[in-house]
């Protein structure tokens, strides 16, 4: 199975066998030969409770490939960081809640865009790169050319005290250490792939 996120909504391709495809708030998107991004964002706008769009294939990763075709790619990483206490770093961006997270540079492996972006954006340093948690898909509508930003989320451990300095220039208004059991307001106001990656990370 893979998602695609359109702001709070997603795009599922899956198995036809797939019991979500019973999920009441959904539809299912059957493909032809031809495939318009400009359809499916189309069907989210004409219902507000629209949530989610299936697309059953008996082929997801070839579905996948042919759906992301339709975009212009993107690469980036971020992390998901704890501390030794069991807290973890969130960063405060538009408004919303979020994870330390950005662009690759060209040429550059993922692992250390993960690295240099959670250290931009939070000041932090030092991090111990630990497993790859999952890998998240965004598309956004920016200069008329639909993007698809494909996320690799890594679980990473800071062990040295520092104060944190969230990067102003990139609208990171705060930068926190938040306790495990205090997570659950903080992630009622983020994005439905930053729930994903704590999902995945079992947290």
């Amino acid at each position: 199975m893979h998602k695609i996120y359109f702001k709070d909504r997603c795009m599922i391709i899956c198995k036809p066998d797939e019991q979500a495809l019973a999920d009441p708030n959904s539809v299912e998107f059957h493909i032809g030969e031809h495939i318009s991004i400009h359809t499916l964002v189309d069907m989210f706008e004409a219902s507000e409770s629209l949530s989610r769009i299936y697309i059953p294939t008996d082929n997801v990763e070839w579905m996948y490939r042919r759906v992301c075709a339709e975009f212009k790619e993107v690469d980036a990483a971020g992390g998901l960081v704890s501390n030794k206490r069991g807290d973890y770093l969130l960063i405060r961006r538009g408004g919303l809640w979020d994870l330390p997270k950005g662009h690759r540079e060209e040429g550059e492996d993922i692992p250390l865009t993960a690295l240099r972006e959670v250290q931009e954006e939070t000041g932090v340093d030092k991090l111990k790169l630990r497993d790859l948690i999952c890998i998240t898909d965004h598309c956004y509508l920016r200069n008329e050319t639909w993007h698809l930003k494909h996320t690799w989320w890594y679980d990473m451990l800071y062990t040295d005290p520092v104060n944190l300095t969230p990067q102003a220039e990139e609208d990171i208004s705060k930068a926190a250490w938040v306790a495990r059991s205090s997570l659950p307001p903080f992630l009622k106001n983020t994005f439905p792939s930053i729930i994903e990656v704590f999902r995945e990370a079992k947290v």
